[in-house]
């Protein structure tokens, strides 16, 4: 079998670097390990516009989160469902310095953010007030990546992937019978810390744990932030998150990280909740936290698409096509996403 690229991983790096380089003209196959735990599948997906206690509109935003929507809703015409829901997210302030902070700064958040009224509140822990922030959501990651795998096709296959099994040739690299001009990895964290071409990389990939819960009776009409976040999924069901852990990169669910997300709900709400669900992944994070493309220094044919961190449902399209736009016509890397 021969392709043009040879993608490995089909987590949201992947999988937007596919459909862009098909979109393109290009010929792909996709080699996936099929984890259920893998972080792309246990993503919350979510979207938030002003992110972290800073209350900063997040990296690249203004340009990728328009193109990601129109990516989505590309899929959801093709596919017939629906991938992405829009929703606001309330965001309760941590005491009054906090509020002060984003009253001084609120004219550069313009078009992010607008004012809450008291009826926003109900239900919720918000003795300090807070505001509601537009243009988020959350993206349904398991029916998206469902999507993409039954719009590839053949071109995509399930299977473990060992690098020892690459040939690099002059003319590009084989692997179990198929030929590529190039192998592009999108492997999120396992090909960050483990061992392999790319694990020279500095990373501060992280795990995270969410609970799912039942909360019957809370208002389910948006997303509710602080410290933490808690996602209305329907049917009175949250996904609440997620911890930060920089050591443990199992994987493995921890009676720690329940406790603290646990810990979180009670911060924000006082009614009666029970835990249905616990669900962990590893965060590709690496420098600045935004992703990276690229290639090996000493292999041109091997490349490189990852650090997509907890934002990689805004910036995975856009970076995926800028990346498919270089590998198909040459051109310029914008500087700083090269992988340097």
């Amino acid at each position: 079998m021969e392709v043009d690229f040879l993608i490995i991983g089909q987590g949201l790096a992947g999988s937007a670097l596919a459909i862009s380089l098909i979109d393109l003209g290009a010929s792909v196959l996709v080699l996936d390990r099929g984890d259920e735990d893998s972080a792309s599948r246990v993503a919350a997906g979510l979207v938030t516009t002003v992110a972290g206690k800073g209350m900063n509109v997040s990296w690249g935003q203004a340009e990728y989160l328009s193109e990601a929507l129109a990516y989505y809703r590309r899929l959801e015409g093709v596919s017939g469902e629906v991938l992405f829901h829009e929703m606001e997210t309330l965001r309760l302030f941590d005491d009054e310095k906090q509020r002060i902070k984003f009253l001084k700064k609120r004219d550069q958040l313009e078009g992010w953010v607008s004012d809450a009224c008291e009826g926003d509140f109900v239900g919720w822990n918000a003795g300090y007030g807070g505001f509601l922030m537009s243009g988020g959501g959350r993206l349904d990651t398991k029916a998206y990546l469902r999507v993409v795998r039954e719009m590839l096709g053949e071109s995509y296959r399930e299977g473990v992937f060992t690098e020892s099994d690459i040939e690099l040739r002059d003319d590009g690299v084989s692997w179990s019978g198929v030929s590529a001009k190039r192998v592009i990895f999108c492997q999120g964290a396992r090909g960050l810390f483990e061992s392999g071409l790319f694990s020279y990389l500095d990373h501060r990939c992280a795990k995270g744990e969410i609970l799912a819960i039942e909360m019957p009776g809370a208002c389910e009409r948006r997303v509710v932030n602080r410290n933490g976040w808690m996602i209305p999924m329907g049917g009175g069901t949250w996904r609440v998150g997620a911890t930060y852990e920089w050591e443990d990169m199992s994987g493995s669910l921890t009676e720690g990280g329940k406790g603290e997300i646990e810990a979180r709900i009670r911060a924000i709400t006082d009614m009666s909740y029970r835990v249905v669900g616990h669900t962990a992944g590893v965060r590709p994070i690496m420098r600045n936290s935004q992703p990276y493309v690229g290639f090996h220094p000493d292999h041109s044919a091997v490349g490189f698409f990852n650090g997509l961190g907890s934002k990689g449902v805004t910036t995975a399209p856009s970076v995926g096509m800028h990346f498919a736009r270089h590998l198909v016509f040459g051109s310029a890397i914008d500087d700083a996403l090269a992988l340097k």
